[in-house]
């Protein structure tokens, strides 16, 4: 996870588009990226993919979207959103400079 948080960004819309996206973009993840967060890291789950919170090893344990919500909830997951703009361009957002709501 501390490789992302030291890649340097050599295109300059991408980086002028990081540095103004607090101003533009809305500080809320939405209720659709939300559910396309949780849906996809779900499914990576399920294909093996190791999981960034404690798990329960004895008995039922918990289900793949269960986990997928409490790692979105608690902003473990290393992703930047790219959200679209009116004029075309997209502004990109990490996960974790995002309110999340319940």
């Amino acid at each position: 996870m501390k490789e992302v948080e030291n890649v340097k960004l050599t295109a300059p819309s991408l980086r002028n588009s990081i540095d103004k996206r607090v101003e533009i973009s809305r500080k809320r993840l939405t209720k659709f990226e939300k559910a396309r967060i949780i849906g996809l890291r779900a499914l990576e789950l399920s294909l093996g993919a190791p999981p960034l919170i404690p798990v329960e090893q004895e008995g039922r344990g918990m289900s793949t979207t269960e986990i997928a919500k409490q790692e979105v909830g608690r902003k473990m997951l290393p992703l930047i959103i790219g959200r679209r703009m009116p004029d075309g361009s997209y502004i990109y957002v990490p996960l974790s400079d995002l309110e999340i709501e319940d």
